[in-house]
């Protein structure tokens, strides 16, 4: 239950403290006091988009703060995330608030930690539901009644099941559609498809050949050169018929050395050492001679090369900017004809899978359907039921469930029917039921639905709209009975309503030093009759209006 609402600086209230009991607890006050601030700074807790606006004039921050007490009864949302996140209880106790900036950010705090709008929404949606206008309005949704069908009848299993085939329908269906387009783009290109794959399998280009032909032929493109130059460098080590030799001299200085070092041992390394270079030198002279006996120049293989890199050049450009890139293309290709040449086998194949699992939807739609249908039987009663208390004494109401196409949330169309006079037909409510009528609607649905939710604590906005007289007093009747199960809070202009309630809170407006501020306070006895009296007649000191409130105030002590 909602213990205790801290508001500070927020629209008219500057700083506001309100303590909760358990049971039915009324809020009342003149129009314009302030009553719609407090459902507003609930609604902040509830995850809704802050509003800058909010702000007190002349404040910087907005702080909205709520307790609630859970015990030992903590519902199982709440409980995984104080658990994922390391959080207890404080003496049974959960605290949320959050504030707002001038700059229009907002920092929230579920049990003094730092949370998303995200978690307060969730976390908030477990412990209250605010029943404003608004949803009595959504009522008339025909998507928003499938929804209250759906959680009065526990149809959440049916529907996931239901759910997984139509998304694995809808998978199908994107696939064969896919699978289709391609088919017809491949059928499209399969003649130029195929001319290029033929063109790049008749050249067998091979990654990196590009480089090694423009090697080749640069190395041939200058024999003359390469030639000349290594015939110079053969004759400069081995010498020629009339000049001197490299290899000689070197081979004439190691005699000398070697001789040198009979008499001077020290000069033996030397001679190891140029020796050892003699070796590496004939051995560079040799393999110099064996690589000029086997060059040789052939204009026609240097015009094959050059003709086979032009080709490769001119098959890069229209297939891609590198050989890899060509092979990727080709294969990009094979794969786009293949698919043009078997992809009706596969569409084939991909229809008759979704045929099959259309059938199994279809028959889960039908599963989900007559749970629907055993749902609305009883639901339907159970809201009949209730208006009888409120009032509506001949109404019928009845929930039609029809078929119609099959979507994600399953192949029915709900409407909420009523009649509410004898000899009229049922129609839907939209179109027939009034505001007073629409608020008993919401009233009887809440309190049904109540028996089914782990929700602590309702919330009633304008739940008296269009009502008055004996109906209220039916009205309030059920929001008493409603508040045995659950902490029941009413925003009511009623005496009759405010009468019946354990707790009553009263919001007033005054101004001071030119500035309005409105407050909250617990009014009980006299003050209570003053009240009571004051939303009787307008007056809260009339003598008459007095006696009849303390009377009403009476009766309901009494019992």
């Amino acid at each position: 239950m909602l213990e205790r609402l801290d508001i500070h600086h927020y629209a008219l209230i500057d700083d506001v403290s309100i303590n909760f009991g358990e049971g039915f607890s009324v809020i009342t006050g003149e129009t314009g006091a302030g009553k719609s601030i407090i459902l507003g700074a609930l609604s902040l807790l509830l995850g809704e988009k802050a509003d800058a606006q909010a702000i007190r004039s002349g404040c910087e921050v907005a702080t909205v703060s709520a307790s609630f007490f859970l015990g030992d009864r903590i519902p199982v949302g709440i409980a995984h995330y104080l658990e994922e996140n390391d959080l207890g209880l404080d003496e049974g106790c959960l605290l949320l608030s959050r504030s707002i900036k001038t700059n229009g950010r907002s920092a929230i705090s579920i049990q003094g930690r730092a949370a998303t709008r995200t978690d307060l929404s969730a976390i908030s949606e477990e412990l209250l539901d605010i029943s404003a206008q608004r949803d009595h309005q959504s009522l008339l949704s025909p998507a928003n009644q499938l929804q209250v069908l759906d959680a009065f009848g526990n149809c959440l299993g049916v529907k996931e099941s239901y759910q997984s085939l139509y998304r694995r329908c809808q998978a199908l269906q994107q696939e064969k559609d896919a699978l289709k387009k391609n088919l017809e783009s491949s059928l499209r290109e399969a003649e130029f498809l195929k001319f290029a794959v033929d063109e790049i399998k008749k050249a067998d280009p091979k990654p990196g050949e590009d480089d090694e032909l423009t090697e080749q032929i640069r190395t041939i493109s200058a024999y003359e050169q390469i030639h000349d130059s290594l015939s110079l460098a053969t004759n400069l080590l081995h010498g020629s018929e009339n000049g001197s030799s490299l290899l000689g001299s070197l081979h004439q200085a190691g005699k000398l050395i070697e001789h040198a070092s009979s008499s001077d041992p020290s000069l033996t390394n030397l001679y190891q050492r140029l020796d050892s270079s003699f070796i590496e030198v004939q051995d560079i002279y040799e393999s110099l001679r064996d690589y000029l006996s086997s060059m040789s120049y052939s204009e026609e293989e240097l015009d094959r090369l050059q003709g086979r890199l032009a080709l490769l050049q001119r098959l890069k450009k229209k297939y891609g900017h590198s050989i890899a890139s060509m092979l990727a293309y080709k294969a990009e290709s094979e794969e786009k004809l293949n698919q043009s040449e078997h992809g009706e086998e596969l569409l084939i194949d991909l229809e008759k899978k979704l045929k099959l699992t259309l059938g199994e939807l279809e028959k889960a739609a039908q599963v989900l359907h007559q749970v629907r249908l055993r749902s609305a039987l009883v639901l339907q009663k159970e809201i009949e039921e209730t208006l009888r208390t409120l009032g509506m004494r001949e109404a019928l109401f009845t929930i039609e469930v029809n078929p119609t196409a099959l979507s994600a949330s399953g192949g029915d169309e709900i409407a909420f029917m009523i009649c509410a006079n004898p000899g009229l037909e049922s129609r839907p409510i939209k179109d027939v039921a009034s505001g007073g009528e629409l608020s008993r609607i919401m009233l009887a649905l809440k309190t049904t639905l109540s028996h089914h939710d782990s929700v602590g604590t309702l919330i009633f906005d304008e739940v008296d709209a269009g009502i008055g007289g004996s109906v209220a007093l039916s009205v309030a009747k059920q929001l008493k009975k409603l508040s045995r199960s659950h902490q029941v809070i009413v925003i009511t202009h009623l005496a009759s309503i405010a009468s019946q309630a354990d707790e009553h809170l009263v919001v007033s407006k005054e101004v001071s030093d030119g500035m309005s501020f409105s407050h909250i306070d617990e009014v009980q006895g006299h003050r209570r009759e003053q009240e009571i009296a004051r939303m009787l007649s307008g007056d809260g000191e009339s003598e008459v209006s007095l006696v009849h409130a303390k009377q009403m105030l009476d009766t309901v002590a009494q019992g």
